[in-house]
């Protein structure tokens, strides 16, 4: 499913009226009408009182449009513009009007607010459309008084196109923003809707058709894709029978180190059960023993270390010897931040040339020396956490955060890397400057252990031949999708990292049949 920036989608509706000849009313007809009908569908039944707040541009113009159908049904429709009739203009006027003509009622909001208050209580259901995609500005004066009272009313929300006060491009919280139960957006979901915070306020996301032409992607373009199954069973491999574990490669771990072979134990495991035909972890060998006894299906090879359990540059010749004929190496879970570790980390990665997924602290071996990083041509995945990526470019976690996207667009093209910028809404940024956003995931990952079982994921994928974008895509997507799951019957509490691997088959053959859950509903 493509996803579109607030101007990208202005651009769509432009090309649609000017181009392809579709009337603005039309647009902004089928964008109100089809919100009404699934609106009435999913919530109306037992319900007769809607109270429809009304800002005074056009994302109002679709809440009249709302009401209009509302009245024609005899459900009982109180609108609450915020300002004076006389300052809609255009499509919004247009449909201010209309309503007006089927003897709609319109509250004019202005000092006191009374009757506002009136309105909500009285409301079985609250539709938002005070601000549309556009808002770019903290929301001030009385609009913000309004949000905090529809927030405090108790009431369900439905929000037209996105909850007010939320930034379309990067799901920012606009000072204050409407928390929706459902929303419903028009033609393309946009980033801000599955960037979180605007997620999680954006409740239940619906996209309706509102007839611009599919073709205009390919004119106009659009902003990033987001992970769904039908993309997912685009490219999701079956295995011939006549296979043999030779047929799913072989997974090199560089991880480990005292106190933290755990994480190398969890990587290691997680890249063989998502289907890896053989793992072998090398491990400095004074640890050795350790993962002997916690491995089973796992093959260890220990290399020379400073005999306090930490990798040591010395060991480089035989790491590459062994790593000659293998498929995939994954670098960095747990491996410590010594500067000896830090030193082999980029020797390996600088000269051994096998595809690399690189997370933990084989990304902070490389803080002041991403030179390294984007003056080499190897396949490459890295998975930061924002605080990860900060230390390398010598910023904050909150820069980061504030521009996910563009944060990793820039350093995905500057580096040659592909760049999965873990949190809240995974952003993976490939080097030719596709974006793809997982729509999977909740707080129960935010535990010790489970960045470590997406490594893992990811280079278990790369082993069967998946191209590095397919496994990060995949490995992310199954990687929430589960926690997803554990949820469901459990607390988003008490998961634990390997929990992350409990019927993950059962998992991929639900997604592979077509029988997975649906995070972003389309409807005609």
């Amino acid at each position: 499913m493509k996803v579109l920036s607030p101007q990208r989608m202005a651009q769509y509706d432009t090309y649609a009226i000017e181009t392809w000849g579709i009337p603005s009313p039309v647009l902004m007809e089928n964008a109100g009408r089809n919100t009404y009908r699934l609106m009435k569908e999913n919530y109306l039944d037992g319900r007769k009182n809607i109270t429809i707040v009304c800002g005074r541009g056009n994302n109002g113009g679709d809440g009249f449009v709302v009401g209009r159908y509302a009245l024609i049904d005899n459900f009982a429709v109180s609108v609450c513009l915020i300002g004076r009739k006389t300052d809609l203009k255009g499509d919004a006027a247009l449909n201010m009007n209309l309503f007006e003509s089927l003897s709609g009622e319109i509250i004019e909001l202005t000092e006191p607010f009374e009757r506002f208050e009136t309105a909500l209580k009285n409301a079985d259901i609250i539709v938002d459309a005070i601000f549309g995609t556009g808002l770019s500005k903290n929301v001030g004066g009385m609009e913000e008084i309004i949000i905090g009272t529809i927030n405090a009313s108790g009431k369900p929300v439905i929000s037209v196109d996105i909850p007010s006060g939320i930034d379309g491009n990067t799901g920012k919280v606009l000072g204050t923003a409407v928390r929706a139960q459902h929303t419903f957006t028009y033609a393309y979901p946009k980033l801000g809707q599955v960037m979180s915070p605007g997620s999680e306020y954006t409740g239940r996301l619906t996209v309706i058709d509102i007839s611009i032409p599919p073709f205009v992607e390919t004119k106009v373009g659009y902003d990033g894709q987001i992970t769904d199954g039908e993309v997912i069973r685009g490219f999701l491999k079956k295995r011939e029978s006549s296979s043999h574990k030779g047929s799913f490669g072989h997974v090199v771990v560089i991880a480990g180190s005292p106190g933290k072979t755990g994480a190398a134990h969890m990587a290691s495991l997680a890249a063989l059960k998502i289907g890896a035909g053989l793992v072998t972890l090398i491990i400095p060998e004074t640890l050795n023993p350790i993962l002997e006894t916690k491995t089973t299906e796992i093959m260890t090879f220990p290399v020379r270390d400073d005999r306090k359990g930490f990798f040591v540059p010395e060991s480089f010749d035989d790491i590459a010897s062994f790593a000659r004929d293998k498929d995939v190496i994954i670098m960095g879970p747990g491996l410590s931040q010594n500067d000896g570790v830090g030193k082999l980390v980029r020797k390996i990665y600088a000269e051994i040339d096998k595809p690399f997924v690189i997370d933990a602290d084989g990304i902070n071996a490389f803080q002041g020396y991403t030179d390294v990083l984007k003056n080499t041509e190897r396949q490459t995945v890295i998975t930061p956490h924002p605080g990860e990526l900060a230390r390398l470019i010598g910023t904050t976690p909150k820069e980061v955060n504030s521009s996910r996207i563009e944060t990793s667009r820039s350093l995905a093209s500057e580096w040659g890397v592909n760049i999965l910028l873990k949190g809240a809404g995974s952003v993976l940024a490939a080097p030719d400057g596709g974006i793809f956003l997982n729509p999977t995931g909740n707080p129960s990952l935010a535990k010790g252990g489970s960045g470590d079982i997406l490594t893992g994921f990811v280079g278990g994928l790369a082993s069967q031949r998946y191209t590095l974008v397919e496994s990060t895509l995949l490995g992310a997507y199954l990687h929430g999708y589960m926690a997803d799951t554990w949820v469901e019957h459990n607390s988003n509490m008490d998961l634990l990292a390997l929990d992350l691997l409990t019927g993950l088959g059962r998992t991929i053959e639900e997604i592979r049949n077509g029988k997975d859950r649906i995070y972003i509903e389309r409807s005609l």
